[in-house]
């Protein structure tokens, strides 16, 4: 049975979880201050959302293209029918890859990668191409970010 998400997230875990991502330096007893509950109550409910899953990691965000990484693009991979495995091999052990999802429509596989440059991202795509499981790779660079990653927005839906 498929768990509904409104009845595993009430409001006071939307409040915990909204301050986590407004909030992301301040202190246990700050946020709870924030959140209106004690301290204890906060840690208990940030506990909870780990043991259930809601909350599954810690994340640093970092600046690319301060690091160098000038070039991001979306890398498009046919694959041939039941490689996924080692699709997914080679993907994992390229540090250039920083994201990869399986996907329908027109590509089996879809990557965002990071380079230096342009002429490096073109090194990246021939090593991708050379990979026998590969049968066509599409690419499009991306020049600017209109939105940027917010999963933790997603809990905005719930509202709805």
């Amino acid at each position: 049975m498929s768990r509904v998400p409104e009845q595993i997230i009430d409001d006071l875990d939307r409040r915990v979880l909204r301050t986590l991502r407004d909030m992301p330096r301040a202190t246990l007893g700050e946020m709870a201050e924030h959140v209106g509950v004690s301290r204890t109550t906060f840690k208990a409910r940030l506990d909870r959302l780990w043991e259930s899953g809601i909350i599954i990691g810690h994340e640093t965000q970092l600046d690319l293209a301060s690091m160098g990484l000038e070039v991001q693009a979306w890398v498009q991979l046919n694959v041939q029918q039941g490689e996924l495995e080692p699709i997914t091999e080679m993907l994992d052990g390229l540090p250039h890859v920083i994201e990869a999802f399986v996907t329908t429509g027109g590509a089996d596989v879809q990557c965002r990668m990071v380079a230096r440059s342009t002429a490096h991202l073109q090194e990246l795509l021939l090593e991708l191409s050379r990979h026998p499981a590969v049968t066509r790779t599409k690419s499009s660079v991306i020049l600017s970010s209109l939105v940027s990653h917010r999963k933790v927005q997603a809990l905005d839906l719930l509202d709805l």
